[in-house]
């Protein structure tokens, strides 16, 4: 906990009142009219004190973020952050803490919207990231970069540091959007000096004021040293100079140590260890309540701030009370780090919950927190964990059996898959020579899962399925024990592609696979509480799709969605959705479509779908190019250089939804580019032909038509021993061109794609008809987006819209306006057609960007 601030001793009639410095006020007051401001300054000039009297007298709603070395993981950063934001709004913070660190611009989009859902517009905030310097993540600097430039209007970001941060602000600077506020500009004047010096009570002859000036440079904590050592000796300042010269560990030695008591000295030494100080804290350490008055008295050192519900400690005077640790037991620094980490679990900051438990060398506590995580761990947190586990000594996995079942999922979510595998074949051994227990069966089934998750992930490249046993084994061992794995745990995380199966790959490969698939999920689903439930109907879905057996697809994909929500497997269902989503859109039927979309809006509300956002941006997101709104897709998934925050075996319809925005914006360079950033992990046969088939239409659209023919092919050949074509008939139009081109090439003797006419043919005329039904549903959105220029509700239409804005059901609005269901049930439909809406949420948020809401009177 590091600061810059003092508070001066002043007399009972202004008892606590620090000095008053207009002219720091009026620095502060214009710089602030700026969305920026930056006051950078070395240790002591008082910059943290400036601000926050600034603040405290002006009443303006303040988060003030107290940034630490900690801070530099990104997942630590979060908690911190949230944690401030909840002084201000406790409502707002727990809806941030259902959200991940924001790493990508996916994840800073749906921070901001929540942001922009509770900000006031009428009232003005103060963001204080005090003691920014400490910053040297790149992730953690990216998200500050974007909270200072992206802008609210009544909202000003102030950096406080002692050097210059490592913010690029270049921008901000050449826009005139910073104020910088210096050293220099924070030095005291000696009038200042002098007043402060009054205010302790301290009277200086004018002959020594303009040498004590000098000495201290207007330095504050200088001035503010010799105010009290000249407040000690009255009548005697010859050697004030002298002093000034000590280390500041001296000075506080004889000021401030030398005057409190042994007990509050050691309670002090202990508040050291810990980073934040809030007042539930502090009493459960000190557990005397004299002792908390008797520090408050330190106001030289130690204030409250209001701002975090916190206690600051100078860290000056930090400094010195860490030198003094040792003279604590190693007793007393555990029970201090044991309640520490019993109250950091409490208010959500895991990660400083598991760093005192390591240090109190508690890693039953440790499990606790984990248990609490989701199975895959973000790559930041499974690293730190990783660490602290290699620091334990070797008995933890006999102390704490639990740390084995930890151990492998920090493994998996490092990717360290062989190196899992030896250690979970070298423990089964180990485990199954332990007593009956509940802990045995529990910890042999996660490590036959382990193994059997792992032969899975690997079995796209070695087309091997010998790991079944292993999840029939992990089925066994929970008969032996009542397991009570729950969301989001027993969840899968797919890839990109159900049938994980890497080219060559013939029809009868992908039957293998989804039979293995078939296989495992009773067991995995039984041994893990609805894991992979709907996975095997998903692949039979996801085959059949690309065979364009679409009745055979939609009746598989439908079973899956009723497994999937039976089981609470929210990325089976997400992904049946987006097939079914493909089918509908392939036959024109916009209304199911609608209601598609409604489902998947509905799963946004799941807590426990992790990817939630990233998936539904993804999936709208394809629909948008389909139907030639690309402006309203995601801007992460515009962006050119967004780093993906998921691992690469997730990252295929990212890619391709990338790659199509880039060719229906005439950037075909950039989406080759990106279709050409596929790694190994990305290898499968259903994304190689997607891809390869888009970059076909790319290179034609490039007048490249040899290059066009040559994917064309490539994509056939991968396409055609399993029977696939559904990836080039959603190329619609595009495709249409391209194989009419090859046809026309092959009669004048050529030999065009190298692909037989008749499949040329069939594929031509296919995509033909998909274009026309993508017309019409193209048609139909830019019609529904021209009249939200020129619309026209009716008095009806705009008190059903109004009331579906308040969130009422279609019966609470007919109640509300005596009027039918059915009535209201056409009314919804006009609006949706009118607005071009897909749904309840889209015809909401296209009246409110268009101002229609507020026209219209809200239901008594």
């Amino acid at each position: 906990m590091q600061e810059d601030f003092f508070y001066g001793y002043t007399p009972a009639a202004a008892s606590h009142v620090p000095l008053e410095r207009p002219r720091i006020n009026r620095l502060l007051e214009k710089a602030m009219q700026k969305p920026v401001v930056s006051v950078a300054a070395g240790a002591g000039y008082g910059k943290t004190q400036a601000v926050y009297a600034f603040a405290k007298k002006l009443n303006i709603r303040t988060v003030w973020i107290q940034i630490s070395q900690e801070d530099n993981l990104g997942e630590r950063f979060w908690e911190n952050f949230v944690s401030a934001i909840s002084i201000i709004s406790r409502n707002t913070a727990e809806k941030l803490r259902q959200l991940d660190f924001p790493a990508t611009e996916r994840q800073f989009e749906r921070f901001m919207s929540i942001s922009r859902q509770v900000v006031i517009p009428n009232k003005k905030y103060l963001f204080v990231y005090d003691d920014i310097h400490l910053i040297a993540d790149s992730s953690v600097l990216r998200f500050l970069e974007h909270c200072i430039s992206s802008l609210f209007p009544n909202i000003t970001s102030v950096l406080i540091s002692r050097t210059e941060p490592s913010l690029r602000m270049e921008k901000l600077e050449a826009k005139k959007l910073l104020s910088r506020i210096t050293g220099n500009d924070l030095r005291f004047s000696q009038d200042e000096m002098v007043s402060y010096f009054r205010l302790l009570n301290v009277s200086v002859e004018p002959r020594l004021v303009s040498t004590l000036y000098h000495d201290t440079e207007g330095w504050a904590f200088a001035i503010h040293m010799a105010g009290l050592s000249l407040r000690n000796v009255q009548g005697s300042t010859s050697h004030i100079r002298l002093l000034l010269k000590y280390s500041t560990s001296r000075l506080i030695e004889s000021e401030i140590a030398a005057s409190i008591s042994p007990d509050l000295r050691r309670f002090l030494i202990k508040l050291s260890l810990v980073e934040n100080l809030s007042p539930e804290l502090v009493r459960e350490i000190g557990k005397n309540p004299s002792l908390i008055e008797e520090m408050e008295r330190i106001d030289t050192f130690i204030r409250f701030d209001s701002f975090m519900n916190t206690y600051r400690i100078h860290h000056f005077f930090l400094d010195y009370l860490g030198e003094k640790q040792d003279e604590l037991s190693g007793e007393e620094k555990k029970d201090v780090w044991m309640k520490t980490a019993l109250w950091c679990a409490a208010n959500n900051r895991k990660m400083d919950a598991i760093a005192c438990y390591d240090k109190a060398g508690d890693y039953g506590g440790i499990v606790n927190i984990l248990n609490t995580l989701p199975l895959m761990l973000p790559t930041g947190m499974a690293q730190f964990i990783f660490d602290v586990l290699a620091r334990a000594p070797e008995t933890i996995y006999r102390d704490y059996p639990e740390t084995i079942v930890i151990r492998i999922r920090v493994l998996n979510s490092l990717g360290f898959f062989d190196q899992n595998r030896e250690e979970t074949l070298r423990i089964i051994p180990l485990l199954k020579k332990m007593p009956d227990s509940n802990d045995k069966h529990g910890n042999l089934t996660a490590c036959y899962l382990n193994l059997g998750f792992i032969g899975l992930l690997q079995s796209i490249k070695t087309k091997r399925y010998d790991f079944i046993s292993f999840f029939k084994d992990a089925y066994d061992e929970t008969r032996n024990f009542e397991s009570n794995i729950k969301p989001p745990v027993n969840g899968i995380i797919l890839s990109s592609y159900a049938c994980r199966v890497m080219a060559p790959a013939s029809a009868q490969d992908m039957e293998n696979y989804i039979e293995m698939i078939g296989e495992i999920v009773p067991y995995s689903a039984q041994a893990m509480k609805g894991c992979q439930a709907g996975m095997h109907e998903l692949c039979r879905g996801e085959y059949a799709f690309f065979k364009e057996e679409l009745h055979e697809a939609e009746k598989q994909l439908c079973e899956s969605l009723v497994k999937a929500r039976e089981g609470q497997q929210y990325e089976i269902e997400n992904r049946a959705l987006f097939y079914l989503l493909r089918i509908h859109f392939s036959r024109g039927d916009s209304d199911t479509v609608g209601n598609i979309f409604a489902q998947l809006q509905a799963q946004l509300e799941e807590p426990f779908f992790l990817n939630r956002y990233f998936y539904h941006d993804i999936v709208a997101g394809w629909h948008y190019i389909q139907t030639g709104r690309k402006d309203k897709l995601a801007a992460w998934l515009k962006n050119d250089y967004e780093k993906s925050e998921l691992n690469s075996r997730m990252q295929g319809l990212e890619k391709l939804v990338k790659a199509k925005f880039y060719c229906a914006e005439k950037r075909y360079p950039a989406a080759l580019a990106i279709m050409k950033s596929r790694g190994d992990a990305e290898a499968i046969i259903l994304g190689d032909i997607e891809m390869k088939a888009l970059e076909a239409v790319c290179r034609y659209r490039l007048a490249d038509k040899e290059g066009a023919f040559k994917d064309l092919q490539t994509a056939y050949f991968l396409a055609a021993p399993a029977g696939l074509f559904m990836p080039f008939i959603e190329l619609g139009k595009d495709m249409r061109a391209l194989t009419e081109a090859a046809l026309k090439d092959m009669a004048l003797g050529h030999k065009g794609a190298g692909i037989s006419p008749q499949w040329l043919e069939e594929i031509n005329r296919k995509a033909a008809v998909y274009a026309k039904k993508q017309y019409s549903q193209s048609d139909r959105a830019f019609r529904g987006t021209e009249c939200q220029n020129n619309l026209i509700l009716s008095n009806r239409e705009m008190n059903v819209l109004t009331g579906l804005s308040q969130g009422l059901t279609r019966e609470e609005i007919a109640g509300a306006a005596s009027i039918s269901p059915n009535t209201v049930k056409s009314a919804v439909k006009s609006i949706y057609n009118k607005l071009g809406a897909l749904n309840k949420a889209d015809a909401v948020r296209i009246a409110a960007e268009r101002g229609i809401l507020s026209n219209g009177k809200p239901y008594a």
